[in-house]
């Protein structure tokens, strides 16, 4: 059987992955920022939040947002770099996939 995935799915796909990412790499369950760190014009929340509650309370609830309604995905992504530099502390082999994940988000987005 022949199924189209949209880009929607697979964005979808993808989130999921990094989400199982992010709990293998023990950063899942972070902290929810609060609702005054979520007002942050920075990229990335950097000056109110951490990457990984970035990644999961922000861009990630974005990005369903944006697939449940079926919106314009961005066409450009540049999120691996960061979260090279963000989890440059933690062991390589708990990040791997993590960043693999990201890069995978990237590369979709930006071939849109």
């Amino acid at each position: 059987m022949n199924k189209v995935f949209t880009p929607h799915h697979t964005l979808a796909d993808l989130l999921m992955d990094l989400q199982l990412a992010m709990q293998e790499c023990e950063i899942w369950h972070c902290e929810q920022p609060s609702i005054d760190a979520m007002q942050s014009v920075e990229p990335f929340c950097i000056d109110t939040m951490s990457f990984e509650q970035w990644l999961r309370f922000v861009m990630i609830e974005r990005f369903k947002v944006l697939i449940e309604q079926g919106m314009t995905l961005p066409n450009r992504c540049n999120i691996a770099p960061m979260a090279e530099d963000a989890f440059k502390d933690k062991p390589s082999h708990k990040v791997r996939k993590l960043a693999e994940c990201l890069i995978k988000i990237d590369l979709h987005l930006s071939e849109l």
